[in-house]
């Protein structure tokens, strides 16, 4: 409705104006109409009350559209709710502690500049943009107890940091000179190149077939089969230095050297009292008796073991009874140079004579 304007006359009193009653309909519907537009008629559901707008239908929306390119501008501080304060370009939460929650529609995600958050994921909003995270100063990158500091990566609990699947390192390097230290499996399908030591429990091939290792291998301490299994070298082994086996070792195939054969000594020396006791851990036994008689007696062997009995210094006899040989009475020996070979046979568990060389045998 255009607005009514109020007939005042020409001049004052000259019967031209409205009459009371028209005059003040006019001004009644102008204010209808005020009233209306303006809100102030609760019918229209909104409500204006000094600083207040407030919406008189129940659950609706306060809608403000701005005519064409317009916008709406609000001048000052926003708050929203009593829960939320926008500051120019600053968003703050007015609950002690509370969060700031943007939750888009569907499967639309939050996009901040050129990052964008779909649920559970952040990723990059732009083609080919890498995803970056930088602490300021020195402080790090923690993501759960991992601690990412530089080119650092920690535990904040004290814990080892694990990789559950494949990890490709074209370069592992220890920053401060020391050990590098993998506390359980690796594989590795590749080459390996160690300039330093490499200090490990356990190294397997994963398809089955052997571990190669085309230079020198310089061992400090023992080598064992794993558990209780033997240890086992295919193929040729090569052994420059002195080797020093504690225990048996066992061979499938033929023991070729192309050096001497050398085996561990003793020397039992005879002073005409009590016995003398060849011992079981040495292959060759030297007898001197420049001192006395030397009553010998042998223990038992294993099965197919060989022993060397030689006179080195003579002077009296050295014999040694049948308790544990099998001969009717004993082997003497009374003479530099004069030697036996023995065997030990599991069946009799006794020894036998194999070769003798200028001793009595009776």
């Amino acid at each position: 409705m255009a607005q009514q304007t109020v007939g005042i006359g020409s001049s004052a009193n000259d019967g031209t104006g409205d009459p009371l009653r028209t005059a003040f309909t006019k001004i009644n519907e102008n204010f209808t109409e005020l009233y209306a537009s303006t809100g102030m008629d609760t019918d229209k559901g909104i409500d204006i009350n000094a600083n207040t707008i407030t919406s008189t239908s129940t659950n609706s929306d306060i809608i403000i559209d701005p005519n064409g390119t317009g916008k709406v501008e609000l001048a000052a501080d926003v708050e929203i709710d009593n829960g939320l304060n926008i500051n120019a370009s600053t968003i703050t939460s007015l609950t002690t502690n509370g969060d700031i929650t943007l939750t888009p529609n569907g499967t639309g995600g939050v996009i901040l500049d050129s990052v964008k958050i779909t649920e559970n994921e952040i990723a990059a909003a732009n083609t080919n943009d890498d995803l970056q995270l930088s602490a300021a100063g020195t402080g790090a990158i923690v993501l759960g107890s991992v601690r990412i500091a530089g080119n650092q990566i920690s535990s904040d609990d004290s814990s080892v940091v694990h990789i559950k699947d494949t990890l490709q390192v074209d370069n592992i390097l220890s920053d401060d000179s020391s050990a590098l230290s993998i506390q359980g499996a690796m594989n590795v399908d590749g080459a390996v190149s160690i300039g330093g030591n490499l200090d490990v429990n356990e190294i397997t091939s994963n398809d089955s077939s052997g571990v190669v290792i085309n230079d020198g291998l310089s061992i400090s301490g023992p080598l064992n089969g794993a558990g209780s299994s033997v240890l086992q070298i295919t193929d040729g082994i090569d052994v420059e230095g002195a080797a020093t086996f504690e225990s048996t070792i066992s061979a499938d195939g033929n023991i070729e050297a192309n050096g001497y054969l050398r085996y561990s000594t003793e020397t039992v020396s005879g002073d005409g009292a009590g016995t003398d006791a060849i011992s079981v851990s040495t292959g060759v036994t030297f007898l001197n008796t420049s001192g006395g008689t030397s009553s010998l007696t042998f223990a038992d062997g294993v099965s197919g073991q060989v022993k060397h009995i030689i006179m080195t210094v003579a002077g009296n006899d050295a014999t040694l009874d049948n308790t544990n040989l099998n001969v009717s009475t004993s082997i003497v020996f009374n003479a530099v140079g004069e030697a036996a070979t023995l065997v030990f046979d599991g069946t009799t568990n006794k020894w036998n004579i194999v070769g003798v060389q200028g001793a009595t045998v009776s």
